[in-house]
């Protein structure tokens, strides 16, 4: 069939989103101007069927004077798929998730697969309401990372029930969904293991300042360090920055004048740096410091961080695999779980 040919299954509509374009303009519009049919130029602008290169230049220029875009929820509604899929992220302050976020949209980049993200800024009910607002603008599926292990699960409940639905990083594990993570148990092992070492030439207090358990990854990290170290001391707060800074001035305060400082997040170890240095003491020479993650503002640690690096890479291309999966019709009908292995990077502020 030539491209000119029209096809009922391929005639959508659009709507002008310009200040300068009429609201009555049609598909017919960008059709006659371009001297083509209005099936191809919904082939072109779906692209969902090849078309003449000459063709699609005509189109793609008509529809550019005309200020012409396509209206993605109409289409949703009549195709029954947006080709979207929303990530809903505890917060956007913490530089972890906000690497995640462009990794995950960068993973889609070269798809016809939309990525929207939205921030739960640590609420639940702000992550119901993500979660709620995705559903109702028809998206195909959702990526969580939810804010809490427990209480988060009537939230991802409701997504697993309407959309295939992956938990990113954190796991409520009363709902069933695919997962997709780090080994947080591995990598604080690793973290144990180098502390040990070091402690061994070099005996000092072996502080944690983390997280409290909330979140699965905090749970993990802690249960973790807590088996290793079970003498050590627990400073519990968030992840974030501010914490950090704070839990380590008050040790400072208290009289702690040499430790191994255990964080389970790099922005956290990053407060700790912080706080540190506004004590004019140094590191590694009197506070060995240690973080995880791996990413992100990593490289801002003076002096370089040692931490866990998490496999980003692997992780946001397994959440690729089961999108593309589902999308497509071909996936498994299992759940996908996987928890990557990450890996140890010493670097100046706790050396070997």
């Amino acid at each position: 069939m030539d491209d000119t040919e029209r096809s009922p299954g391929d005639q959508e509509g659009l709507q002008s989103q310009r200040e300068d374009a009429a609201p009555t303009t049609t598909i017919h519009d960008v059709a006659a101007r371009a001297g083509v049919s209005i099936a191809t130029v919904s082939r072109v602008l779906n692209d969902s069927r090849p078309v003449r290169p000459e063709h699609r230049m005509r189109v793609l220029a008509a529809a550019d004077e005309l200020g012409y875009s396509a209206n993605l929820l109409g289409r949703a509604l009549r195709q029954g798929r947006s080709h979207s899929i929303g990530l809903v992220v505890p917060d956007l302050e913490n530089p972890f998730f906000a690497t995640l976020a462009q990794d995950v949209s960068r993973a889609f980049a070269s798809s016809q697969i939309d990525v929207y993200v939205y921030s739960a800024d640590n609420d639940l009910e702000t992550e119901r309401r993500a979660i709620a607002s995705f559903l109702g603008r028809r998206v195909d599926g959702l990526v969580l990372i939810p804010c809490d292990e427990v209480r988060s699960a009537p939230s991802v409940r409701l997504a697993s029930r309407a959309v295939v639905t992956i938990q990113l990083d954190r796991l409520a594990p009363s709902v069933r969904t695919h997962f997709i993570g780090c080994d947080n148990r591995y990598g604080m092992a690793q973290i144990a293991s180098h502390v040990r070492a070091v402690v061994e030439v070099d005996p000092r207090p072996i502080v944690f300042i983390g997280a409290h358990p909330t979140s699965s990854s905090a749970h993990e990290r802690l249960d973790t360090f807590a088996k290793a170290f079970p003498a050590a001391r627990l400073v519990l707060g968030s992840f974030d920055f501010s914490f950090g800074r704070d839990a380590m001035s008050q040790l400072i305060d208290e009289g702690l004048k040499a430790a191994v400082v255990v964080t389970d997040a790099d922005v956290i170890a990053l407060g700790v740096i912080a706080a540190v240095h506004a004590h004019g003491r140094a590191i590694p020479r009197d506070y060995r410091v240690t973080g995880f993650d791996g990413v992100g503002v990593t490289f801002l640690a003076q002096p370089p961080l040692t931490t866990v690096r998490q496999p980003v890479g692997q992780m946001t291309a397994a959440i690729v695999d089961i999108v593309r999966g589902a999308f497509d019709g071909g996936g498994t009908r299992d759940y996908v779980v996987r928890r990557f292995r990450p890996s140890l990077i010493v670097r100046e502020s706790s050396p070997a």
